[in-house]
């Protein structure tokens, strides 16, 4: 019998369709040209493909770089709502005819929040300091309207069914408060289950220090504004917590069962409360379901490595064209095509024999994936969950002996391929681009 956990985190996700949260005949939507669609969605594919970042934050970053280009151009706050959420559906990130225009006044006050705090803040954009604050509200508000936009109902499901039955069971053994260690657990289940950037978690714990923030009034702002430059410091302190990585590293040896779950759900959602209280189709559905995200993942994999060689044949092409073979014409008088072709060509090989050679998981991680599922599914809870603590501290002697270990060995690493590259007679500046 499954737990009380685990049926919320499946009614969860049995709502978590996009078309079925906008549901309603007489809901007024917002409609754009498909023609001009189509070329938005062109540009911002070459875009996507020189600036490269994970698919999954490409509309957080569009809503960012977009808001942050109309307020260069002076629009007001008033007209770039809806300009926004038309832009994100020419360019492909929102589905056309989905999103009700009443959407537009909940995109507006939360455009006119971020800018009255960084008014009443007395952040100036045109200092180095105000400038990167500005940005970083503008990160927030991105992610903000992201959700609002796209309600995050799976990652909700995925987070917080992760924080019930792993999250709840770690004991963190350091001198913080529990409410801090809560939130030290969130941000590595974020960061490790739906591969939160720092914007994303920047929000996260933005959120933490003021709970009110979505329905913040004028009044709110203002006593937000007055300890700004407090809380942006706690948001660091948080974001560099020192336990940080060992908390992601525990977390990220979980996701892919969690994973599995949830594409077991949205794969069939009316069925998805009988293969779960058969304990023997749960394990039929996951076997399946291993075998056809492994196949997904070597596919994805193939696909991203294809967009890095891309991004990076271009950047070489242009250092090699702008700055190396200028140098080389015109400083060096001594044109050498053989490091002109190295430094072009192998990166790029590089990141090729990298995904050629990568393996997805075997039948044994399967058999891992099913043990840790069913306890997850049927018991609520992981007992086999380790702790985090404070690293050993080395001694004096130790470091000081680790430290010359890793000069020398990165001097003689170092050594070789200078000496081997002034055989094939690079430069400097090649040296440097390569």
């Amino acid at each position: 019998m499954i737990t009380e956990v685990t049926q919320k985190f499946i009614n969860l996700l049995k709502r978590s369709d996009l078309r079925s949260f906008y549901t309603g005949e007489e809901i007024t939507r917002i409609q754009v040209d498909a023609f001009i669609s189509r070329i938005s969605l062109i540009y911002e594919k070459i875009r996507n493909a020189i600036d490269y970042k994970e698919d999954h934050l490409l509309r957080k970053n569009a809503i960012q770089r977009m808001i942050w280009r109309r307020l260069n151009i002076q629009l007001s706050s008033e007209s770039m709502a809806l300009a926004l959420v038309k832009e994100l559906i020419r360019a492909g990130y929102i589905e056309n005819n989905l999103i009700p225009e009443s959407k537009i006044e909940e995109i507006n006050r939360i455009l006119d929040k971020y800018l009255t705090l960084a008014n009443l803040a007395g952040i100036k954009k045109s200092t180095p300091e105000g400038g990167k604050q500005f940005k970083w509200l503008i990160a927030l508000a991105a992610c903000e309207i992201e959700e609002s936009l796209v309600p995050p109902i799976q990652h909700a499901a995925i987070t917080g069914f992760a924080y019930r039955v792993v999250g709840q069971q770690i004991k963190i053994v350091d001198q913080i408060k529990e409410e801090e260690k809560e939130l030290q657990v969130k941000i590595a289940i974020h960061r490790a289950l739906i591969k939160a950037d720092v914007a994303m978690i920047s929000y996260l714990i933005w959120r933490y220090y003021n709970p009110g923030w979505r329905e913040a009034d004028h009044k709110q702002i203002m006593e937000i504004a007055k300890k700004f430059k407090n809380l942006t410091l706690a948001v660091d302190v948080q974001l560099n917590y020192h336990l940080s990585e060992k908390l992601l590293r525990l977390f990220k040896q979980y996701s892919v069962v969690f994973q599995v779950l949830r594409e077991i759900i949205l794969n069939d959602p009316k069925q998805a409360d009988k293969i779960f209280n058969d304990p023997e189709e749960l394990e039929f559905q996951i076997r399946t379901t291993c075998d056809r995200l492994y196949k997904k993942t070597r596919t994805k994999l193939r696909r991203s490595i294809f967009r890095v060689i891309i991004y990076i044949f271009i950047t070489k092409m242009l250092l090699v064209l702008l700055i190396e073979l200028p140098y080389e014409r015109y400083v060096a008088h001594s044109v050498l095509y053989l490091p002109l072709m190295i430094n072009a060509l192998f990166p790029l090989v590089l990141m090729f024999l990298i995904g050629v050679f990568i393996k997805v998981p075997t039948k044994k991680n399967t058999q891992t994936i099913v043990k840790v599922a069913e306890e997850m599914v049927y018991k609520g809870e992981l007992k086999s969950t380790k702790g985090i603590s404070r690293p050993v501290k080395r001694s004096s002697f130790a470091s000081l002996s680790f430290a010359i270990f890793y000069l020398v060995l990165f001097s003689l690493s170092f050594g070789v391929i200078i000496y081997l590259l002034t055989k094939l007679h690079f430069t400097v500046l090649s040296m440097g681009i390569l």
